[in-house]
């Protein structure tokens, strides 16, 4: 990473960690406003867990909780990275909606034709299935 990119990062962390002390602090606040007003149904709660979770999906764009990274590979910077240059290795060409529509048809061609050679492999074996159970009648003896 260059000057610029780190600069930015550090930015992008002091925000976040500005974004947590707010978060204590409302938080903080909505609590004491619930118990002043009696306590009862702890409705503070649904702020808390729906503004956690914004900040927890923030601080792991950030790489703050790198265990995610493990179950999330491609939230991360590095997997665009690796993902590009592994599809610039493999010459990926990315395909227009004529090209697909050729494609599929293509595929279902290959269906039908196959469909077709199964239906006639059954029949010959449905014919010989029939030419066994057919009785034969008794030859007549000779005289």
């Amino acid at each position: 990473m260059n000057e610029h990119q780190v600069r930015d990062h550090v930015r992008k962390l002091r925000r976040f960690y500005t974004d947590v002390m707010i978060y204590g602090v409302v938080n903080l606040g909505l609590i004491l406003i619930w118990a002043v007003s009696g306590g009862g149904y702890f409705w503070p709660i649904w702020v808390i867990i729906g503004w956690g979770i914004g900040l927890g999906i923030h601080a792991f764009s950030l790489g703050l909780i790198p265990q995610m990274t493990a179950m999330v590979p491609f939230m991360t910077s590095e997997w665009e990275d690796q993902e590009v240059r592994r599809l610039m290795e493999t010459g990926y060409k990315h395909k227009s909606k004529e090209e697909k529509k050729e494609e599929k048809k293509e595929v279902l061609k290959d269906v039908v034709q196959a469909e077709k050679s199964a239906e006639k492999v059954i029949d010959a074996q449905k014919v010989q299935a029939v030419k066994k159970m057919t009785v034969k009648a008794p030859k007549k003896p000779k005289v």
